[in-house]
């Protein structure tokens, strides 16, 4: 997630993973795989991600997985 600020506004930027299933966007945010959603089209979709990123905020959906970083000499 990479913050800026324009015009007093905080801005963050969430990364978002998707496929078609025939009409739909199908896919989650890559912060959170565990709450799948879909759209009819890409703004419907971006909105249903919006709406689970703020229920996670708000602590109305729980957050399940973990990340880590697996380091590895090369």
């Amino acid at each position: 997630m990479a913050n800026s600020q324009s015009s007093g506004e905080s801005k963050i930027k969430l990364r978002y993973t998707f496929e078609m299933d025939g009409d739909f966007f199908v896919g989650y945010l890559d912060d959170y795989p565990e709450y799948p959603t879909q759209g009819k089209n890409l703004k419907d979709f971006e909105e249903n991600l919006l709406d689970i990123y703020e229920m996670i905020q708000d602590g109305t959906l729980e957050v399940q997985q973990k990340h880590g970083i697996l380091e590895i000499a090369v």
